[in-house]
């Protein structure tokens, strides 16, 4: 039972306990106070009768007193009056039976007014001659104790009910702080740190509320401080304090996961910058000329490319590289260009000699299944062609292995989605105990000649033809036709990894409530890229929380190989995440990724959300990260894609 109903029920009884009391006393009173007055009523009417009595008294002829006797019975409201003599034989008598109409006969019957008897002498002279007794009739009595007691009930039960009301709406006035408390523990519960700003009245209350805030307070500063402190740890492992690009280390990390021939990963291109003469600059204006000239340059080399899934570093001192997937080299070198036409504005800006800044730029393919060894020979060549060709120039080492998007190609990709020729893989995620965590959908093309396609050879059609949304919906209606014939399973959860044309779509949400009716929503999980996510923060939010409002789950992957403000986790809450594959490359042998990836952990187990370590290839990575506390695996370790209706085992 809620408070307020039990102070309620506290308060209702105290004050019909009180008005019971109050009821009963007055009408004790009033009772007592009515048979006084009858017994004076009867006492007055003896005394007087029994004085004009004595004045007529005659014991041989009582005719008269008779006459007297009927005209005081007569006018009065009597219930009898007897004349005797002294002997007590009966003279004359008058009574008048109990007739009270509109008053309930159990009233009367429990009440029992007493009528008190009233007696006086007569005498002739000095000598007795008999006695009269007169008793009231109680009718009088009855009527105004019961209308007394109507009135008096009305009026206790009318304020019985309006002080029941004062205190309902009073006792919720008074504890509607109790919401609010409520709200913020449940608040707590879900690691979420929500404040009251607006402190209750009531001094207990308001104590409560303090300390809860409190608590609130600390709880929010040990998440802020995991989540700076992985920001700090980041910036320190994987980030060029001057350019603010990643430094070899990530870059190379972030390479790997490229040119992993079993991931989905695109083709693209890869260019280096290289300054010549940095150390002239360094030498002429000082280090931190030279540290802004970098740092500019490299703000106009990413801002030029302007491409969201670029990965730039900075490779040593006088190098910067970038990898652009699903780029061809005229759309790579019309990109650059800019950047040394705006050398002699660079210099003007530094104020230093304009035959300064010297550059050149090297750009090469790269596909997966590449080694980083060679591919990265392939960019020194590269760049010393451009050097040997002239300073401030681009030099493109062609190769075979471009990703030529040509029209037959885009017509397949086309056909094929008209055509529905996609199926779907899976590669589950794994607890310790090798109990299946979840499936991760991958979609793959087959061709009519029958072979299978990963999605670096078929998405960057995708993208060319704007069929993002469309690939995501198939690949949504097959994912929910495998649930609805699994249903008998119920342990089945599926990952479907979202592209950013699905949010913007403001039908998806309306078509997902339809479309998984008949399926349980905990079976279903959607998740999109770390980098997709802060791109499109304000257009994914209200998504995510539509879906987390259906009991969808929702997850984050690649996480943590960007540079971006970890608070932004707290308020996604997202209920898992992937860590990214590039940390799986170096998890074993580099203790800054092992602190960076600890300091991961350490936040997302502050707010209960399940972390899975991916690409996970060997024995030794797994225990690397079972020993920084992740319980949960998915990689090549436990097996690579497989049809998902190969079998019904993950």
């Amino acid at each position: 039972m809620s408070l307020n109903k039990q102070m309620l029920i506290f308060i209702t009884s105290v004050l019909l306990i009180v008005l019971l009391g109050t009821f009963t006393l007055n009408f004790i009173q009033t009772k007592s106070y009515l048979e006084k007055q009858l017994e004076s009523h009867a006492q007055d009417t003896a005394t007087s009768l029994g004085l004009s009595l004595s004045s007529v008294a005659n014991p041989d002829d009582p005719s008269s007193m008779n006459t007297m006797i009927n005209a005081v019975f007569d006018r009065g409201d009597y219930s009898s009056i007897s004349l005797t003599d002294m002997d007590d034989k009966v003279i004359y008598h008058r009574s008048n039976s109990i007739k009270i109409e509109g008053i309930p006969s159990w009233f009367i019957s429990l009440i029992d007014i007493e009528a008190p008897t009233a007696q006086a002498l007569i005498q002739t002279g000095w000598i007795p001659i008999g006695k009269l007794s007169v008793q009231s009739n109680p009718d009088l009595a009855y009527v105004k104790l019961w209308h007394n007691s109507e009135a008096l009930s009305a009026w206790f039960l009318f304020a019985l009910l309006l002080t029941a009301s004062l205190a309902f709406y009073a006792i919720r006035i008074m504890l509607s702080p109790l919401k609010a408390m409520k709200k913020q523990a449940e608040a707590i519960v879900k690691k979420q740190y929500l404040l009251q700003k607006n402190l209750p009245r009531t001094t207990e209350f308001k104590q409560v509320v303090s300390a809860m805030n409190t608590m609130v307070h600390k709880m929010k500063g040990v998440f802020d401080r995991d989540a700076k402190m992985a920001e700090k740890l980041q910036k320190m492992a994987y980030q060029d304090t001057v350019t603010g690009l990643s430094n070899r280390v990530h870059f190379e990390m972030s390479l790997e996961p490229l040119l992993d021939n079993n991931s989905d990963a695109m083709p693209g291109l890869m260019a280096i910058l290289r300054v010549h003469n940095l150390k002239e600059i360094n030498d002429q204006y000082g280090y931190m000329i030279g540290d802004q000239f970098m740092k500019l340059l490299a703000k106009k080399f990413i801002k030029n490319i302007d491409q969201p899934l670029c990965i730039a570093a900075r490779l040593n001192g006088t190098e910067l590289i970038v990898t652009v997937p699903n780029i061809n080299s005229e759309q790579l070198i019309n990109a650059l260009k800019p950047v040394l036409e705006e050398l002699n504005s660079l210099s003007d800006t530094l104020n230093i000699a304009s035959n300064l800044p010297q550059i050149n730029i090297g750009l090469v393919d790269y596909i997966p299944g590449e080694k980083r060894g060679f591919l990265m020979a392939k960019l020194d060549l590269a760049i010393n062609k451009a050097q040997k060709y002239s300073l401030n120039s681009i030099y493109y080492e062609a190769t075979e292995t471009q990703n030529n998007l040509n029209n037959n190609w885009l017509d397949t990709v086309k056909n094929a989605l008209e055509q529905k020729q996609f199926v779907l893989f899976q590669q589950s995620s794994f607890l310790n105990n090798h109990d299946c965590y979840a499936k991760e959908l991958l979609v793959r093309l087959q061709t009519e000649e029958g072979q299978i396609q990963s999605a670096g050879y078929f998405f960057p059609a995708i993208l060319k033809l704007n069929k993002e949304a469309e690939l995501d919906t198939l690949v949504l209606e097959m994912a929910i036709d495998y649930l609805e014939r699994m249903s008998s399973l119920s342990n089945i959860k599926i990952d479907i990894n979202l592209n950013p044309s699905l949010f913007k779509n403001p039908q998806f949400i309306p078509y997902l409530k339809d479309r998984t009716r008949n399926i349980k929503p905990e079976q279903l999980a959607f998740e999109v890229t770390e980098q997709t996510l802060t791109l499109n923060e304000a257009l994914c939010t209200p998504v995510i929380t539509d879906l987390k409002a259906m009991g969808i789950q929702f997850g984050i992957d690649n996480f943590g190989s960007h540079f971006t403000n970890m608070a932004y986790v707290q308020k996604i809450r997202p209920d898992y995440i992937k860590l990214d594959a590039a940390f799986s490359h170096a998890i074993e042998k580099d203790e800054q990724t092992r602190s960076y990836v600890s300091s991961l952990i350490d936040m997302c187990q502050s707010l209960d959300i399940d972390i899975i370590a991916c690409s996970v290839e060997t024995a030794a990575q797994q225990q690397a990260f079972n020993d920084l506390g992740i319980k949960i695996y998915q990689g090549y370790l436990y097996g690579a894609p497989k049809p998902l209706e190969s079998n019904l085992n993950p």
